[in-house]
C-alpha cells in the first residue's frame, strides 16, 4: 500500500503537531529543572525546611544563653573543664589542634570561599559565583551581630592553652568552617562523578565539625558555641540557596549549561 503526496502531507503535519503539543507541554517543567547548569538545589520546600531545622535550636540556644539558663551553663563549663584537663597536658596534641583551627579558621574560610567564587566565575557559572559571594556574606554579617547582640564572655582558665580575641557566641570558626566547606563543596560537585561526591560531601563535613570541635577543646569557646555556629553556617547556606531560586530565570541562565554534573 502506497501514500499519496496529500496523505503523506497530511500525517507529517499530525506528527509535527503533536511534537509541538509535547514540547509546549514539556517545556516549562524542563525550564525550572534545567535551566541552568548550576549545582545548587531548586526544591524551595526542602531548602525551607532546612533553614526551618537549622533555625530551631540557633534561636533556642540563643535565647537559653542571653537568659542565663543554668542547666546550660553548668553543661558547658563541666564540658571546658573535662577539655582543658584532656589537652593542656599534652603540648604536641595542643599545637596541633592550633595548626588545624587556623588551618581552617575563620580568615582561612573567607579566603576559600571567595577562591569558590572566583572558580565558578572561571567556569562561567556566575549566578552561582553570586550565590557563594552571598552565602559568605550573609554569614559573617550574621555572625557579627549575633556577637555584639548576645556579648558572651569567653571561658577562662588560669593558664590558658589559647586566648580568644571578642565575643564567645556563636563560634565564628565553627560558623565560617560550616559556610566555607558548604561553598567548596557546591563548587566542586560539578567536576565529581558516583563515589566521589559522597567523599567530598563526607570530607566537608569531617573538616567543618573538626575545625568547631578544636574550639572547645583549644578553651577558646564554650561547646554551645559551636553548635550554635554550625547551625548559623547552614541557615546562611539554605537560605541564600533559598534567595537564588527566587532569582529571575534569565539571571539564573547566566550559569552556563553543563552536562558535566548531570
Amino acid at each position: 500500500m502506497t501514500l499519496d503526496s496529500a496523505d503523506f502531507d497530511s500525517t507529517v503535519r499530525r506528527r509535527s503537531s503533536r511534537r509541538g503539543y509535547e514540547d509546549d507541554h514539556d517545556s516549562e517543567p524542563r525550564a525550572r529543572t534545567h535551566e541552568s547548569g548550576s549545582p545548587l538545589p531548586t526544591n524551595r520546600a526542602v531548602l525551607g525546611l532546612t533553614v526551618a531545622v537549622a533555625l530551631v535550636p540557633f534561636l533556642a540556644l540563643s535565647a537559653l544563653v542571653t537568659g542565663g539558663w543554668s542547666p546550660l551553663l553548668t553543661a558547658d563549663a563541666t564540658i571546658a573543664e573535662r577539655l582543658y584537663e584532656r589537652v593542656h597536658p599534652d603540648p604536641a596534641f595542643a599545637h596541633g589542634l592550633e595548626i588545624w583551627t587556623e588551618l581552617f579558621g575563620t580568615w582561612a574560610m573567607r579566603i576559600v570561599s571567595l577562591l569558590a567564587a572566583a572558580w565558578l566565575v572561571f567556569r562561567r557559572q556566575f549566578a552561582t559565583a553570586a550565590w557563594a559571594c552571598a552565602a559568605v556574606f550573609t554569614a559573617n554579617l550574621l555572625g557579627l551581630v549575633v556577637k555584639l547582640t548576645v556579648d558572651r564572655a569567653r571561658p577562662e582558665f588560669a593558664d590558658p592553652i589559647l586566648v580568644g580575641v571578642g565575643p564567645s557566641f556563636p563560634s565564628g570558626h565553627a560558623l565560617m568552617a560550616t559556610t566555607g566547606m558548604g561553598i567548596a563543596l557546591f563548587a566542586a560537585l560539578p567536576l565529581l562523578r558516583g563515589a566521589m561526591r559522597h567523599v567530598a560531601c563526607w570530607v566537608a563535613i569531617g573538616i567543618a565539625m573538626s575545625t568547631a570541635l578544636s574550639r572547645p577543646m583549644l578553651g577558646v569557646h564554650w561547646f554551645s558555641d559551636i553548635f550554635a555556629g554550625v547551625s548559623l553556617g547552614i541557615v546562611a547556606l539554605a537560605l541564600t540557596m533559598l534567595a537564588w531560586t527566587y532569582l529571575p530565570p534569565v539571571a539564573r541562565r547566566w550559569d552556563r549549561e553543563s552536562a558535566n554534573w548531570r
